[in-house]
C-alpha cells in the first residue's frame, strides 16, 4: 500500500470517529458534565490529529517535489 493510501485511509478513519463523537454530543448522549467534557475532549484529540495527519502529507508532498 502506498504511503497516500495509507494517509487518506487512516484520515477517513479518523473523520467518521469525529462525526460519530458529534452525534454522540449532539444526540443527548451525555449523560452528565463529565461524560459532555470526555466527549469533547476526545472530539478536540481527533480534530488535532486529523491537523496533524495533513501537515505531515503535506510535508511528505513537498520533500518529493
Amino acid at each position: 500500500m502506498r504511503l497516500e493510501n495509507f494517509f487518506t485511509h487512516y484520515k477517513k478513519q479518523l473523520i467518521a470517529r469525529q462525526k460519530q463523537v458529534e452525534e454522540a454530543i449532539l444526540g443527548g448522549l451525555c449523560k452528565s458534565w463529565e461524560d459532555y467534557r470526555y466527549l469533547t475532549g476526545k472530539l478536540d484529540a481527533l480534530k488535532q490529529e486529523e491537523q496533524e495527519l495533513t501537515d505531515l502529507l503535506r510535508k511528505t508532498e513537498l520533500d518529493d517535489d
